[in-house]
């Protein structure tokens, strides 16, 4: 199977300091954001999502190159 590279945005727990395994992947930033507020609520009991907790996902999300299968 031929394989393709796409750039997708990645963050981790870890990225921003916490003791998570938690990362999460995505084509989008804004995808990135939603699903990384959705685990901080759940997974860290967090109610609100600071502005400067906010900016400091934001600031670490990273643009990574993935080996996806080719499409025919």
């Amino acid at each position: 199977m031929s394989m393709a590279k796409e750039e997708y945005k990645q963050l981790s727990c870890s990225d921003i300091g916490m003791a998570c395994g938690f990362q999460v992947r995505a084509k989008t930033s804004d995808e990135v954001m939603k699903h990384a507020k959705t685990h901080a609520t759940e997974a860290h009991s967090l109610k609100e999502i600071s502005s400067n907790t906010e900016k400091k996902i934001k600031d670490n999300i990273k643009t990574v190159s993935v080996d996806v299968p080719e499409k025919k």
